[in-house]
């Protein structure tokens, strides 16, 4: 299976989202541990950051969440209680945020 759907959730004022517990331990997105985030086809794709990486990087927080940077956010049109859709992909060890199934 490429990926999942693990749900849909509305967006936070902060701009934060939570990653899953499960498949955050699996993919070594610990607290503390920094994401990549990249942006392709209007997909947020999160993922364990590689150093030489030139793509955002944000920390995993205590509570397992991560910030969405403001420019990401507005290119694909998310606000304050934009519904978003996670998938989780295990081949790839990456999340899938999306604002469509």
């Amino acid at each position: 299976m490429l990926s999942m759907m693990y749900g849909s959730k509305t967006f936070s004022k902060s701009g934060s989202i939570t990653l899953p517990y499960k498949w955050r331990q699996q993919f070594g997105l610990v607290p503390g541990k920094l994401a990549e985030l990249v942006y392709q086809n209007n997909c947020i794709y999160i993922k364990r950051a590689n150093k030489d990486s030139t793509h955002n990087k944000r920390y995993i927080s205590e509570k397992g969440t991560v910030h969405i940077p403001k420019e990401i956010r507005e290119e694909m049109g998310m606000t304050h209680q934009s519904p978003y859709y996670m998938k989780v992909n295990e081949k790839e060890n990456c999340f899938m945020i999306t604002m469509e199934k």
